[in-house]
């Protein structure tokens, strides 16, 4: 997007700026130890739980968890918005800022206002074509699409060739410019410039507002790829913000008992056409935290309906991790499954709004679609199955706010586990519920060998350099947060936790990452990097006993295929070694 900030620049300056100096202009720091502390600017205390590092470049409060690095800091306490924040540091620090596409960042209502003027134009220019495209309106018939519904939703079509948009809009150099900036032009070379879209079914994307903010379009031809295609991030759209029918729902109806979470656009408009109103899609990505927000600001339902396949379950088993931090007992998130080789589209034209709609009062809440798939991974019967259930159970109740929702769902675990709600929670906090003490002395609690191996990561990010092959089960909370933070250090090379932070800020792990942070690890710094690759290689053979177990599971319930037998064999001899 125009005057967007480079993310290298933003680790540059995280690496130059001194966090202390920054804090301490504001907020009378203390030195203790190695680190600085004050009473938090954030909230009302009287001894001190505000700590700043200056190795690591980042601030934690024990009391209320306000956490981050430098800009971050001055977002909250100087009120600023975050490009304000770069460049007041970048100011201290003597760094000029660097914006993409070479204009300054300071977009108002008024310099957006060309981008929505060209992607209105854009979508009557493609219902035109359509109304014009006889093999076009073929296949939306072929979908069981109406002429009405498609007129509602906007649909259009962008004919084959490489300027059709240009020449409609009859574009001059700046209506050009905003184009290629709302994503609907790609520049070729010098003052060239070709359609993004072509031969494909547009569907246009509205905000709450009813304003255009991007496209996706879907192939007409079986041999052109991809199959869909998004718009680009632009200053309007973004994938991880924007909701396919958000507007069209809001139209239909002025409040909403649930929403539906459907994977494609044709799911949107298929259970519109039933009079299931109350659907919308994620665009092309997975759900993110920012979709739940504005979802449950409509509804304290939420329904993830996807199909039967393993590509759905993988989509609602990351929606249910996201979820977990929203489930307070406000809110509810539920998950529906549909028959394999269906879709919420097809199903529902083949067996009405009646039907589907009883298929929904049936969706599993997040509790039990959490539970079901974690014990499916042990035998209950056996005290190591139980054991391995709160293995598996507890980084997902980690992830849940304090309140009624969580004490009922680490209930539920215990009476599985055959143990006390008390000794679960010990096990999750590491002490009694009504001992929980906010301050820097019970960060040397024991870590498990994963958390242990992400505290690592995210204190020394240089050790990442040392890890070449790590089995992990992304099916784990905490493992996957591993991967992650691995692929995003190796890529990236930041330069110290503030930055691990920074790109962390929005994500649901934001929490996570901040405590993990502050906690103390047990290795020689000294020798850290045998250590840390010494904690790796027992992470990978742990998956590995896990994968033994299972295997071995199905083979006493005579479940296995020739390829796990290889499996098996292969284990067992690995293991007998």
């Amino acid at each position: 997007m125009a005057g967007r900030i480079p993310q290298d620049f933003i680790h540059s300056l995280l690496a130059r700026a001194d966090i202390v100096e920054v804090i301490d202009s504001r907020v009378s720091l203390k030195k203790k130890g190695t680190n600085y502390q004050a009473c938090c600017p954030f909230h009302q205390e009287k001894s001190p739980s505000f700590t700043v590092s200056p190795t690591k470049q980042f601030y934690y409060c024990f009391g209320c968890g306000a956490h981050g690095n430098a800009i971050s800091f001055l977002t909250e306490y100087e009120h600023l918005e975050f490009v304000e924040a770069v460049e007041e540091l970048a100011k201290l620090v003597g760094m000029p800022v660097p914006y993409e596409a070479g204009s300054a960042p300071k977009e108002n209502k008024d310099s957006l206002s060309p981008i929505y003027s060209v992607l209105e134009q854009a979508s009557k220019f493609y219902q035109k074509e359509l109304r014009q495209n006889e093999t076009a309106i073929a296949y939306l018939k072929q979908r069981g699409l109406s002429g009405i519904i498609a007129k509602e939703f906007g649909i259009g079509y962008s004919p084959s060739g490489w300027d059709n948009l240009n020449k409609a809009i009859n574009a001059d150099a700046k209506q050009t410019e905003s184009l290629e900036q709302a994503g609907l032009l790609i520049k070729k070379d010098q003052n060239k410039f070709y359609d993004r879209f072509r031969n494909r079914i547009m569907f246009p994307i509205r905000d709450k507002r009813g304003r255009t903010i991007g496209f996706g379009g879907r192939v007409i031809d079986k041999n052109d790829n991809p199959k869909y295609l998004n718009s680009p991030e632009t200053p309007v759209f973004h994938k991880g913000q924007g909701l396919y029918g958000i507007y069209e729902a809001k139209q239909a109806l002025s409040h909403f008992d649930n929403i539906i979470v459907v994977e494609g656009y044709m799911d949107v408009i298929g259970l519109a056409q039933a009079d299931i109103r109350y659907a919308v899609a994620t665009l092309g990505t997975a759900t993110t935290q920012d979709h739940l927000r504005i979802l449950f600001k409509e509804s304290s339902v939420v329904t993830f309906c996807f199909d039967g396949d393993r590509a759905g379950r993988q989509a609602a088993w990351r929606a249910l991790q996201i979820a977990l931090s929203f489930m307070t007992g406000e809110y509810h998130a539920y998950f529906l499954f549909l028959p394999e080789e269906e879709d919420p589209d097809t199903l529902v034209q083949k067996e009405g709004k009646a039907a589907f709609e009883a298929r929904l009062k049936k969706a599993l809440p997040l509790s039990t679609y959490l539970l079901e798939q974690l014990k499916s991974k042990v035998n209950l019967s056996t005290v190591e199955g139980r054991s391995k259930l709160l293995t598996l159970a507890i980084p997902f109740l980690k992830q849940l706010p304090e309140g009624p929702y969580y004490n009922l769902l680490c209930e539920e675990v215990a009476k599985h586990c055959q143990i006390s709600t008390r000794q679960i929670m010990q096990h999750i906090t590491g002490q009694a519920p009504q001992e929980q003490v906010k301050t820097e002395k019970n960060q040397g609690k024991t870590l498990n060998i994963v958390e242990q191996a992400i505290a690592l990561l995210i204190q020394e990010p240089d050790l990442a350099g040392s890890v070449n092959e790590l089995k992990l089960n992304p099916d784990f909370p905490e493992q996957a947060l591993l991967q992650n933070l691995l692929s995003f250090i190796k890529q990236h090379n930041p330069p110290n936790t503030g930055a691990i932070l920074e790109h962390w800020k929005n994500s649901s792990d934001s929490k996570n990452i901040a405590q993990f942070a502050t906690v103390k690890y047990q290795i020689n710094l000294e020798n850290k990097i045998q250590e840390f690759t010494d904690i790796i290689s027992r992470i990978s053979e742990e998956n590995d006993k896990i994968v033994l177990e299972n295997l071995l599971m199905k083979a006493k319930s005579g479940e296995l295929s020739s390829g796990d037998k290889e499996n098996l064999k292969n284990f067992l001899q690995k293991f007998k070694k």
